[in-house]
């Protein structure tokens, strides 16, 4: 079992969990914080290469990374997919130019409702 020890101040809560769900197909894993830290207990699985310290900071770093790009991106995103949106919607048409497009031409039952062997023989 290895515990390891991150300051609050430098990493994100989402960054530590989503850093050790990576490893979670390696090792089983146990989270805790005190005021000042965040604690991370590693227990390798049966066969599996145990993680080393550097491993799981480069997770972290990375994780923390991804996370504040996210915060930094977020309102352009936002933006881009409700324009994306915005610009699909199709507006219903005015109901006097749908009646003026549209040609009805009438049939009689008669005309419709014949045996097609009766018309064909």
């Amino acid at each position: 079992m290895k515990q390891l020890k991150y300051n609050r101040e430098l990493y994100s809560k989402v960054a530590l969990i989503k850093a050790a769900y990576n490893f979670t197909d390696r090792a089983y894993i146990h989270l805790d914080a005190d005021r000042d830290y965040y604690y991370v207990l590693l227990t390798s699985k049966e066969g599996q290469k145990e993680i080393l310290d550097n491993e799981f900071e480069n997770e972290m770093l990375a994780q923390s990374v991804r996370h504040e790009v996210y915060l930094q991106t977020k309102n352009i995103r936002e933006l881009m997919l409700a324009r994306a949106v915005a610009t699909s919607v199709v507006a219903p048409q005015n109901e006097k130019n749908e009646v003026d497009t549209v040609i009805e031409k009438e049939f009689s039952e008669d005309e419709i409702l014949k045996d097609w062997f009766d018309a064909n023989n």
